[in-house]
């Protein structure tokens, strides 16, 4: 690392994540200041801003914002009310049953959205379903995002970290790692952990999820669920949008078509049809946390360019060597205790260069670095946005969800899940 400028810039990166993680400052605000002060010490010693801002990740960037635009369209049309509804039907008001339901959903739709998106897709319902019911939501958010941040191992659009990962596996031309090998690899875990989440929380829970009353149940079915639908025509343009994603997320990754590009591609043609909603809908995307990504990235793209990233590379190198068993208990637990007590996000941006040189000795290592990044997120609520954004729809409701009753449930299974990984990320290394 270069002195004395690499030792400013990592005072500045730790100082600017102490505030943030004091959660007493914005974190956008803080991380774009981050940003700029990084900037300043690097011009003193005579870099360019401009060399700081090309190595932000803007491609991730530019999908996180074209994601949030589709979800935005989608909830304009009453999609996911219709979504909701239609899915607590069948439960006749089991509480048990629309937990389980509720959270297989958020498995599901968690393949082809970021997490962030997946609770703002997830969560506002569980909350308007749950009260119109008479039940905890509670329970709810908090399962739904830890659910969220497991069940998006599998997909290379499933997660921020996921992409970024992606990203630099992609630019140290490593062949063979793409989102069919991702999914191949890391599906089979995702199906194993659901199924232990499940049955764990379903005994945790079983004192707050007492079913409702008839009398309620009844009024609260009777509707149905095609009067959710406010505009028939952003619904359908919502569906066909969230499938034509699916789709080209799945085909493109073979052909090498970028997900921010097919995202960019749908999200702004959905924006054109829609007209004069589009400032509304713009209005909508969560900028806080889009700029919050921005500071990181650029904080991030600091350390690179004074060569910290490298170091960190060549430290991890230094301690596995070609030990393939070391490799792998280190990639998994290290960046989860990382992940838990800063972010998710700038763990995988540091370390992502680590798992892509550790790819000659095994493609799993790039998804092992996506496991442990994800599951570490949940070991404490600060760990990653999901957790945050389900806390934040609590505090709304004047029923917070405090940091001591998230982590009570989050931290024992989020270090189950990596014991349970790390085994399962063993055989996959000797496979591989």
């Amino acid at each position: 690392m270069q002195e004395p400028v690499g030792t400013l810039i990592l005072l500045v990166f730790i100082g600017t994540y102490v505030l943030i993680s004091s959660e007493k400052v914005n974190r956008a605000a803080m991380s774009m200041t981050g940003m700029g002060i990084a900037g300043l010490v690097l011009w003193y010693y005579g870099t360019k801003f401009s060399d700081l801002a090309l190595d932000i990740e803007w491609g991730t960037i530019l999908f996180i914002v074209s994601m949030m635009a589709i979800v935005a369209v989608a909830g304009h049309s009453g999609m996911f009310q219709y979504i909701a509804l239609t899915l607590a039907k069948p439960t006749g008001g089991n509480t048990s049953r629309l937990f389980t339901v509720f959270i297989v959903f958020v498995f599901v739709i968690s393949l082809v959205f970021d997490t962030t998106s997946t609770m703002l897709i997830i969560g506002p319902l569980t909350i308007e379903v749950c009260k119109a019911l008479e039940i905890d939501f509670k329970p709810f958010l908090i399962s739904e995002a830890i659910t969220s941040n497991f069940a998006s191992i599998p997909s290379i659009v499933g997660a921020v970290p996921n992409l970024v990962i992606a990203d630099q596996v992609l630019r140290a031309q490593v062949f063979g790692f793409d989102g069919a090998f991702l999914f191949i690899v890391m599906m089979p875990l995702s199906i194993i952990l659901l199924i232990v989440t499940l049955f764990i929380l379903q005994r945790v829970f079983q004192n707050q999820l007492f079913d409702s009353h008839e009398d309620i149940v009844e009024q609260v079915f009777v509707v149905s669920p095609q009067h959710m639908i406010r505009s028939k025509a952003d619904f359908y343009l919502s569906l066909v949008a969230i499938l034509f994603l699916a789709l080209a997320f799945t085909i493109g990754q073979g052909s090498g078509l970028e997900p921010p590009l097919i995202a960019i591609i749908v999200a702004f043609t959905v924006l054109l049809i829609a007209r004069e909603k589009v400032e509304n809908i713009l209005s909508e995307i969560n900028w806080n946390t889009v700029f919050f990504l921005i500071g990181i990235f650029g904080l991030v793209a600091a350390l690179k360019i004074v060569g910290f990233i490298d170091d960190i590379g060549e430290f991890v190198a230094g301690i596995v060597g070609g030990d393939k068993g070391g490799a792998v208990s280190f990639l998994v637990w290290v960046p989860a205790l990382l992940s838990a007590v800063i972010d998710n996000i700038p763990v995988s941006i540091v370390l992502a260069p680590v798992a892509a040189e550790l790819a000659s000795l095994s493609l799993v290592f790039p998804a092992i670095l996506v496991f442990a990044v994800n599951v570490g997120g949940y070991l404490l609520p600060i760990g990653a946005p999901a957790n945050i954004l389900a806390m934040a729809l609590s505090e709304n409701e004047h029923d917070r969800i405090d940091f001591k009753a998230f982590a009570k449930i989050a931290t024992p299974l989020a270090l189950l899940h990596l014991l349970i990984g790390t085994g399962w990320l063993f055989l996959m290394s000797t496979i591989f």
